[in-house]
């Protein structure tokens, strides 16, 4: 645990994860508390102005050199990028550099089951709380990148005996000790490249989940990503694969109608894909991830597979928002990066249009332009990008341009002879939303207005 007494702890980003860090800070004895953000103060939400009230000094519109200079303890939000002369600092002087997670970490004796992954972290996590809440209650919490601060779940103090945390990348970069009982890491493909040199250094960011597990931990892999091979080399934990495309000897997978268990000469049928609400093969990973961690932890198995059965799904995430004249639309809002948009044409065969687009992440589309089945009748280009796209896409399908949400679905509905309407931007969402989730409202909003 790290010692709290009498420090100084500045808290990088003033969002929710860094509120709630202070917030978690403010009862436990500290001398003084810094929450600092590059955004003027006219842009702090109430929460976070709050905390002054209460003693948190707020420093806005820089991250000032002398606050590091004098912070004992240096808390990284999530969506703040490491800066090597914050690195430099904190060994020159022997201060505390972590993230919120790992600080998180520190104050629970929890056992964490902890979900990474460029895609399908969001749904295998909530699942695996549904299934674990299902049979513990509430000897089990849900934090993390899902939208709940770690030290939020430490200031309610109910004590949890699990703990299930979505990790981004992000959050992985400024670990120390943290050790989850089951790391699970869906898949690692090209995103983030606006903050990464590399998709290597990305996938080592990733590779952090596993650093400190040893023989007693568990690590989940997927056999059809590309750097399953050297993160099992990599990883000292127990490891346990996955695959929603082939059969193999020792590990879970879809044979092409059911989930098998294979322990090399035994095969055993767990339940069949026509049995569950969600679809496509994106998501039968996201089902064999969670009935492996389930098996890991000895939980009732018939009782996961309920669990698995009732499940529809998230928001925005290939949800069915409505039908407009025999055309079925689809909300894939949270496909903000190639492999998911690719995972989602992937779970159609009928005739489509695709709205795509939004703000640049360094986005390479060619691997979308070369999937593109005859199949994809249309691409709807939306957003800041959307003159890249069409010059991308034109030469192989009709692509159509669109300055906002409903004249793209106005396009997308009109297009001849489609039965799928889908939005999968391959884009993050901030050039005319206020993120992912209200890009995909108001694609169901205007799908609705259609329908009308």
């Amino acid at each position: 645990m790290i010692e709290l007494d009498g420090k100084t702890v500045l808290v990088i980003g003033a969002g929710k994860s860094g509120v709630s860090a202070a917030r978690f800070l403010l009862a436990r004895g500290v001398k003084r508390i810094i929450l600092s953000d590059t955004k003027p103060r006219a842009k702090f939400d109430a929460e976070a102005l709050e905390l002054e009230k209460k003693g948190v000094e707020i420093e806005a519109e820089a991250h000032r050199d002398s606050s590091f200079l004098e912070a004992d303890i240096i808390i990284l939000s999530p969506g703040v990028p490491i800066q090597e002369k914050w690195r430099e600092v904190s060994n020159k002087y022997n201060k505390l550099l972590v993230g919120d997670v790992e600080f998180a970490s520190q104050f629970t004796k929890a056992k964490i089951v902890a979900i990474t992954g460029t895609n399908g972290k969001t749904t295998v996590t909530t699942l695996m709380y549904e299934i674990m809440k299902a049979q513990l209650g509430e000897k089990v919490a849900l934090a993390g990148n899902i939208g709940i601060p770690f030290c939020d779940i430490l200031r309610e103090e109910k004590d949890p005996e699990y703990i299930v945390i979505e990790v981004s990348s992000f959050q992985l970069e400024a670990i120390r000790d943290f050790k989850p009982e089951v790391a699970v890491i869906l898949n690692v493909t090209d995103d983030h490249l606006d903050r990464y040199r590399t998709i290597q250094e990305y996938a080592e960011a990733k590779a952090n989940i596993f650093r400190n597990q040893g023989p007693d931990e568990h690590l989940i892999l997927n056999m059809e990503d590309k750097f399953t091979s050297i993160m099992t080399s990599m990883a000292k934990s127990q490891k346990h694969y996955f695959s929603a495309y082939r059969p193999f000897d020792t590990g879970y997978y879809f044979d092409g109608k059911s989930f098998i268990k294979s322990d090399g000469d035994t095969k055993e049928v767990l339940f069949p894909a026509d049995s569950i609400k969600l679809i496509g093969r994106h998501n039968y990973e996201n089902v064999l991830a969670c009935i492996m961690a389930s098996d890991i932890l000895k939980l009732d198995r018939a009782a996961a597979i309920k669990t698995i059965q009732d499940f529809s799904g998230l928001r925005h995430r290939i949800e069915f928002v409505g039908e407009v004249n025999g055309v079925r639309c689809y909300d894939d809002s949270k496909g903000t990066n190639v492999d998911a948009v690719l995972k989602a044409l992937d779970t159609f065969s009928e005739d489509m249009a695709l709205i795509l687009g939004g703000r640049e992440k360094g986005t390479d589309f060619t691997p979308i332009l070369n999937a593109l089945k005859p199949g994809v009748r249309a691409v709807i280009a939306l957003g800041e990008n959307r003159e890249k796209i069409k010059s991308i896409f034109s030469p192989k399908v009709t692509v159509l341009e669109a300055a906002s949400m409903e004249e793209a679905v106005n396009l997308g509905l009109n297009v001849g002879g489609i039965k799928v309407l889908l939005l999968s931007p391959a884009c993050a969402s901030f050039d005319l939303f206020k993120n992912y989730a209200h890009r995909g409202d108001e694609f169901k909003k205007f799908v609705q207005k259609a329908a009308a």
